[in-house]
């Protein structure tokens, strides 16, 4: 059985000392996922804009996850989390690429279904990218079916584990997002803890 309450409580023990290292970590992944939003700021009506926004989006959102996987992992196993950590998806480009490609794509057909399985199919995979920056030799669908594999049974775990972030979700907004300072390290260890209890 899954505590949540023993997750969060990890999460906040392995942040201690290391809390500038993940807010610097955080900060980083946010400026740069805020690069194809500021292109469109810069020309909204340039077709050339419109196309390569995706293909910006894409080439970053797979590596950069990978890598803030890979660091909360080793602040999670205490061991020696740096920041440098952040770049480690970018050793395996094309397969943090090809892995958000494919998930996406599944995730998107299955909303377009019905909504349900779409939500179903968004959490079955929801741990590639702790199990790539674990496993950087085992290939895209190994990636997918271990991640099903563990989340058999435990879909409803994170659902509400996810829920139980709501409350620090309005405060993020109603902080205008100051409160991520301290929200998203905690949130990200705790799903970090997640992914560690149930591969075990």
């Amino acid at each position: 059985m899954i505590l949540r309450s023993e997750l969060k409580q990890n999460a906040k023990d392995q942040l201690k000392n290391n809390w500038g290292l993940a807010i610097g970590i955080i900060i980083v992944c946010t400026l740069i996922s805020s690069i194809p939003n500021l292109l469109v700021e810069i020309d909204s009506e340039s077709f050339a804009i419109s196309i390569i926004i995706p293909i910006i989006t894409l080439v970053i959102t797979g590596p950069l996850t990978i890598g803030q996987c890979k660091f909360f992992i080793n602040l999670a196993n205490r061991s020696n989390p740096k920041f440098s950590d952040l770049w480690y998806g970018f050793n395996n480009m094309l397969r943090a690429i090809g892995v958000t490609l494919l998930v996406g794509v599944i995730v998107f057909i299955g909303t377009i279904l019905f909504i349900i399985p779409g939500i179903i199919l968004a959490f079955m995979y929801s741990q590639v990218y702790y199990i790539m920056a674990e496993n950087p030799e085992m290939s895209i669908m190994n990636c997918l079916k271990e991640s099903a594999r563990i989340m058999k049974g435990h879909k409803m775990d994170l659902f509400i584990l996810e829920l139980s972030f709501i409350g620090w979700g309005i405060l993020m907004v109603i902080t205008l997002g100051i409160a991520g300072l301290y929200v998203l390290p905690y949130y990200n260890a705790t799903l970090t803890n997640f992914y560690l209890e149930i591969k075990d």
